[in-house]
């Protein structure tokens, strides 16, 4: 047999290798090549987003499950070789683009991948994901593109701006979104024309709250607010500014439009409220400011509204007013006062002046009624309607009031013992002036008699904090003292009040009586309420008596006491103090006559 001779090659006769016949460092380097393998895909598939790599062909080199999982993309799709158009395809099918146009969206894909543009950014996909992409071109011609899942934290950060520019309860927006909208509205004055603000506030709802609770008073406001929306044009915007205020930015319209717009949202809000069961009626006051005439500004023209609104609701319930210059000079004349006011009370500037009734059945006085006075160094005597409300409004009636009730029962002590003393009390007195301590310690340093003494309130005192005035009343009854309803006839639903608290007194409003010669009716009212009062067992006054034809009706109606210019004006204390003793010469002349008119 020849001899064969060494040779490097492999004869085609020669049997095929197998593993076994692999050199161990080649089957080394195999099981190696695989671990890695796994271990990238294991790699890829536990990255938080997805991941895609594409050759210069616009094929798909590699991608992980997660790729897949984001765009609802089949396992076959994520083989490699899978065309670029396939997959894009693909997701125009299952609605994973972005558009209406799928065709468009795949050749606006394919196009941004032959110019080798990079790409970038955060889309909304028509199944509602919202996914964080970039697209990166490589030196080789393809690219590695990610994605990930971000409608999560998207709809979380939109709840998030939601809430930041929106009231909760309502749902409208809320102050800080108002003032940019009105802000953004006077760059496009020129361009969407006319521009007003309409500043809202709720009468009645302080009532509601208090009486029916936080839920029902929420459930006025929701309520509320779909009337107020219901009112507007496509153009306006409502906001809940806080509490029971709230505004509306109208644009586009005029004067007329504006004043339109009040109208509708003061008719809608006039139907009552159900409130799981319950009924509420309110009433809303609207101010009105224009762009440029009214503000210049955001802070201008929402002040304007604001002072436009304040005088709204001085003037009566449920009432809509303009804003005119006049109420901006008002505004800086009740700012004036209230410093002045603060430096009143540091330098006791203040005085008391006491009228006296008349007990129609003995003709005689039967007690005073304290008056505050302001003696101001500059400007004279201040009339109390100028700066009681600027008083009430800071909350310097408080320390006002309390000076007033010393200084009252005091003075009073050194009356006879027959003789009582009145002393008006404001809401807030009674809700925030922690009235029962206050009054029970001017009564023990006074000594005066519990009962001489008269605690007067008006019916406005229910139309806000209902609930808690109604509690200090009755502890102020139960400190022996006497509670008076005063200008009675002037609210909303003055018989409802005599139910809600045994009254000792009604003191009929003195409009009623000024109206007895003029008005008809009025002499049926003044006899009804006096008739009330005896039928419920408390003393009625009639207050405004300015002449003797008044004094005889009002005594022939039935009234127990009389007060009114006619009897006699205030006077300082010195003047009570000459007139109790006998030394007043001008009491005399008045008294006879009075005995002669009853």
């Amino acid at each position: 047999m020849p001899r064969r001779g060494k040779s490097s090659g492999v004869s085609a006769d020669d049997p095929p290798t197998t593993a076994a016949d692999r050199p161990d460092s080649f089957v080394a380097l195999q099981s190696k090549l695989a671990a890695q393998d796994l271990r990238i895909r294991a790699i890829l598939d536990n990255l938080a987003q997805g991941l895609s790599l594409y050759d210069n062909q616009a094929r798909l080199v590699l991608c992980n499950q997660q790729f897949l999982d984001i765009y609802r993309l089949p396992p076959e799709l994520g083989k490699p070789g899978t065309s670029f158009r396939d997959i894009l395809e693909a997701r125009v099918a299952g609605n994973t683009h972005v558009g209406d146009d799928g065709a468009a969206y795949v050749a606006d894909r394919i196009s941004a991948v032959d110019e080798g543009r990079t790409l970038g950014g955060i889309h909304r996909l028509n199944s509602g994901q919202v996914i964080s992409m970039t697209h990166q071109p490589m030196a080789d011609g393809g690219w590695v593109s990610t994605h990930k899942d971000v409608t999560e934290v998207q709809n979380m950060q939109a709840e998030l701006t939601h809430l930041a520019y929106h009231d909760a309860l309502t749902g409208l927006p809320n102050r800080t979104l108002f003032y940019r909208r009105i802000g953004n509205a006077f760059k496009n004055l020129d361009a969407h024309g006319g521009l007003a603000v309409l500043c809202l506030d709720l009468d009645g709802f302080k009532p509601v709250n208090d009486t029916m609770g936080h839920a029902a008073g929420d459930a006025l406001l929701r309520q509320f607010a779909a009337r107020l929306i219901s009112c507007l044009g496509p153009d306006d915007t409502a906001a809940r500014m806080g509490g029971d205020e709230f505004a509306v930015l109208h644009r586009g319209g005029d004067e007329d439009t504006a004043l339109a717009l009040a109208d509708r949202i003061a008719e809608a809000t006039q139907a009552s409220f159900d409130l799981d069961g319950r009924v509420a009626s309110i009433a809303v006051g609207i101010g009105i400011a224009h762009a440029d005439r009214d503000g210049g500004d955001t802070d201008a023209l929402l002040h304007s509204a604001d002072l436009a609104l304040y005088a709204a609701k001085r003037d009566r319930r449920g009432g809509i007013r303009s804003f005119d210059p006049a109420l901006d000079r008002a505004a800086a004349d009740r700012r004036r006062i209230e410093m002045d006011l603060k430096r009143a009370i540091e330098l006791q500037e203040f005085e008391l002046y006491f009228q006296p009734i008349l007990d129609l059945r003995t003709e005689a006085f039967s007690g005073f009624e304290a008056l505050l006075r302001w003696r101001h160094p500059e400007r004279g005597m201040i009339p109390p309607c100028d700066f009681i409300p600027v008083a009430e409004e800071t909350g310097l009636i408080l320390p006002i009031g309390e000076w007033v009730i010393r200084e009252a029962l005091a003075e009073a002590a050194q009356w006879p013992a027959d003789l009582r003393v009145a002393v008006n009390v404001s809401s807030a007195q009674l809700v925030r002036g922690n009235l029962p301590t206050i009054l029970m310690q001017a009564l023990a340093k006074s000594g005066i008699a519990h009962g001489r003494v008269e605690i007067e309130i008006t019916e406005s005192v229910f139309l806000a904090n209902s609930a808690e005035s109604l509690e200090t009343l009755r502890q102020l009854r139960a400190l022996g003292v006497r509670i008076a309803l005063d200008d009675f006839g002037t609210g909303y639903s003055a018989l409802g009040y005599l139910l809600a608290f045994p009254f000792d007194k009604i003191k009929i409003d003195g409009t009623f009586v000024r109206a007895l010669s003029s008005a008809d009716g009025a002499k049926t009212i003044v006899s009804a309420v006096a008739d009330i009062g005896a039928r419920l067992g408390m003393e009625t006054t009639a207050e405004g008596i300015e002449d003797a034809d008044q004094l005889r009706a009002v005594h022939a109606a039935g009234y127990k006491e009389a007060q009114g210019y006619l009897i006699a004006r205030p006077m300082p204390r010195e003047a009570t103090r000459r007139m109790l003793t006998a030394a007043f010469d001008e009491m005399p002349e008045v008294l006879p006559q009075q005995r002669q008119a009853g």
